[in-house]
């Protein structure tokens, strides 16, 4: 089932004069991976990309019966417009549904148009479009360090930089925690966690630790 597609713009709606028949969504989760001893690689989720939306729309040359009646058929008129809120970068309003599946209604950024004439189809032209949901950055916040807090900072020690543990300790392990992080964290180098794992008979494997674990931190 073909897809109903509107523009806002600038305080304008636009539709489509051909509903593309087909609409691709696709999101990425962005995974980091690491080396683990004995266990080889793992990976780590870190987040979730914002959804991009991709499609093809027909600009026939001729008012044939499947152009919605009313809708700009201009093939040009829609490349300059979007291209124009492209370099602009201004986000504008995307809106679908094929009746089927959830309305999709949000904000965009026009990622990448192309406007394409094949052979064989004189006068047809196809604009391809890809997408990317928008999200306004949130407040910026800029700490403004004094003089006094300068000289301050500049007499820090080594040590208080990077901390060392003077005594022993003890830590509750939280969700994501890894032995390598809590070495990091405590010991300024992640590859000190065999000191962990040795302080803590618990521990049989480096790999598996479970929130809310209480682990020994040596010295």
């Amino acid at each position: 089932m073909a897809y109903s597609i509107y523009f806002r713009m600038d305080g304008k709606k636009y539709k489509l004069p051909v509903m593309p028949e087909e609409l691709k969504r696709t999101r990425a989760l962005n995974v980091e991976t690491y080396q683990v001893l004995s266990t080889g690689q793992v990976s780590i989720p870190s987040y979730c990309g914002l959804e991009e939306y991709s499609f093809e729309a027909e600009f026939p040359s001729k008012r044939y019966h499947y152009v919605a009646s009313g809708a700009e058929a201009d093939a040009g008129y829609y490349d300059k417009m979007f291209r124009k809120a492209q370099k602009n970068m201004t986000p504008i309003w995307f809106t679908a549904s094929n009746e089927i599946t959830d309305d999709i209604s949000v904000r965009v950024l026009v990622k990448n148009v192309e406007l394409t004439e094949k052979a064989g189809e004189e006068g047809d032209y196809y604009l391809s479009l890809t997408l990317m949901e928008y999200k306004a950055p949130g407040k910026r916040y800029v700490a403004v360090q004094t003089a006094e807090a300068t000289v301050k900072q500049e007499e820090t020690t080594a040590e208080e930089t990077n901390p060392a543990v003077t005594e022993n300790k003890t830590y509750t392990v939280q969700s994501g925690d890894t032995l390598w992080g809590i070495a990091k964290q405590f010991y300024g180098n992640g590859s000190q966690y065999p000191k962990i794992v040795s302080a803590n008979s618990a521990i049989t494997n480096p790999n598996l630790i479970y929130p809310g674990q209480v682990l020994n931190i040596p010295a």
